[in-house]
């Protein structure tokens, strides 16, 4: 236990000092300046009341109902576990690889503290989800909207080639991608 607890804080005590300025400022909800609410009325109702959701969306060969469920399933696993493979060099570069597809006004480093952080938040349950993941980021999230990103490097976990240009496909695939990173060591 005292080793769980160990990795955890080594994860954590790093990300504070980036986030705790911005768990203190409220969060953004205005319309156009976070996609979650549309992406959690997406999950709940089917429902595309976005722009950029509408768009992203159409960027991937996988159907609509393929994303909605791939954004609200679930991965089980542990807290340790995970906060252990985001610590390792692979859980590290494999966060790095998502952060174009989201804010692209917040810097790198911020978008990582705070993905790593949700992550790990997430999965204090015992599973993990994207709808989870952003619920628990404290920073907002908007979509990507220029030309996506290139394929993850032979030999990794990412998106297959009908993820497309789709952030959401992408972002989903890193939830698998986390999973499976977490549960093999």
């Amino acid at each position: 236990m005292a080793g769980v607890v160990r990795q955890v804080l080594r994860v954590w005590l790093p990300l504070g000092a980036v986030l705790l300025p911005l768990l203190l400022e409220p969060r953004v909800h205005a319309a156009g300046l976070d996609d979650r609410p549309a992406l959690e009325q997406f999950v709940a109702s089917g429902q595309i009341t976005s722009r950029r959701l509408k768009v992203d969306l159409a960027r991937s060969q996988w159907t609509v109902q393929e994303l909605r469920a791939a954004i609200a399933r679930a991965y089980g696993l542990k807290t340790g576990a995970m906060a252990r493979f985001l610590a390792t060099p692979a859980g590290r570069a494999l966060v790095e690889r998502q952060l174009g597809w989201w804010s692209t006004d917040l810097s790198d480093p911020v978008k990582a503290a705070a993905l790593r952080a949700a992550i790990v938040a997430d999965s204090s349950d015992g599973a993990i989800s994207l709808l989870g993941v952003l619920q628990r980021l404290p920073v907002r999230f908007e979509l990507a909207t220029g030309a996506g990103l290139s394929a993850a490097p032979d030999g990794s976990c990412g998106c297959p080639p009908g993820c497309g240009g789709s952030a959401l496909a992408h972002l989903s695939f890193l939830i698998a991608c986390l999973q499976a990173g977490a549960t093999v060591r």
